[in-house]
């Protein structure tokens, strides 16, 4: 469907469903603002393309379902969401995560609007767009912080346990590894938190792509964190037989920039490779009805 008939059949079956869109879009901007200020451009762009991608998904479930009238348990849910809304925004905030209170109750106030006007469908479909404009965005930088010691934990304890099957003697501590004649420690630029951004918006173009329901792409894309870990740990033990073959040139400079672009490549042939099976099953629903 081309976006002028989104747009067409948006204002023709559900005019408010741009008015929604509009809101999020000037909330995603908004967000985007201090990063750019902070010269954190990739992260800004990335995290305005993953918006746009958002919202115009939820536009088009919009404008591919007639907007039913909300009955009165519908208006009744939406105003105990705008009161739970009230509650967190008057509650005390400082530093992150306590300050997370005012995004959640912008994030209820705004599906409560489309609860209250346009249906529950339309309240499910907006909260996932809403979440990312008014939480994540906001808090990038804290969200991306939070994240990294699980992936570097996760990648070491499962690299460890890969390169002892190689048998090899390895001890992990923490977020380290430490082999005979040299210990490698996996810090936040290794832990592959700098390239979830991308994989998140990646992972929305291929689940689309790849999945028709809702439920496999849900599925699949419940795998991109699974994905990374298991890319990284394989970057930690290729590095790893690197080194011992050509000692510490693999740790430094080109070799280490080389070896986070493999991470990458095997994070995203992982995750493809997942979609795959979930295609297959969606393959053969299809033949069983036939």
């Amino acid at each position: 469907m081309s976006m002028k008939k989104i747009d067409y059949s948006l204002l023709k079956k559900h005019p408010l469903g741009a008015l929604y869109g509009t809101l999020l879009g000037i909330v995603a901007f908004s967000a985007a603002v201090p990063m750019f200020t902070s010269g954190m451009w990739d992260a800004a762009l990335v995290d305005l393309a993953m918006a746009g991608i958002l919202i115009t998904l939820m536009l088009k479930s919009f404008s591919s379902t007639p907007s039913p009238l909300s009955g009165f348990p519908e208006k009744c849910t939406a105003w105990g969401m705008l009161v739970l809304a009230n509650i967190l925004a008057g509650l005390p905030t400082h530093e992150f995560p306590g300050s997370l209170s005012t995004a959640f109750a912008f994030t209820l106030l705004l599906c409560a609007l489309v609860l209250y006007f346009s249906g529950r469908l339309m309240a499910f479909n907006s909260a996932v767009p809403a979440l990312w404009c008014c939480v994540f965005m906001p808090y990038h930088e804290e969200f991306m912080l939070l994240l990294s010691f699980p992936l570097r934990l996760s990648a070491t304890v499962l690299s460890a346990g890969i390169l002892k099957v190689f048998g090899m003697s390895v001890i992990y501590s923490g977020t380290s590894l430490h082999l005979p004649g040299v210990n490698i420690a996996i810090t936040d630029a290794c832990s592959g938190i700098n390239q979830l951004d991308a994989f998140l918006l990646i992972a929305i173009i291929a689940v689309q792509m790849l999945h028709k329901k809702l439920l496999w792409k849900m599925l699949h894309f419940a795998f991109i964190i699974p994905a990374i870990i298991l890319g990284n740990s394989l970057r930690i033990v290729l590095t790893v037989l690197l080194y011992q073959q050509l000692g510490e040139v693999v740790l430094q400079g080109n070799w280490h920039i080389a070896l986070g672009y493999v991470q990458i490549v095997l994070a995203f042939l992982i995750f493809i490779a997942i979609g795959k099976i979930f295609t297959e099953s969606d393959g053969k629903t299809e033949e069983e009805r036939q």
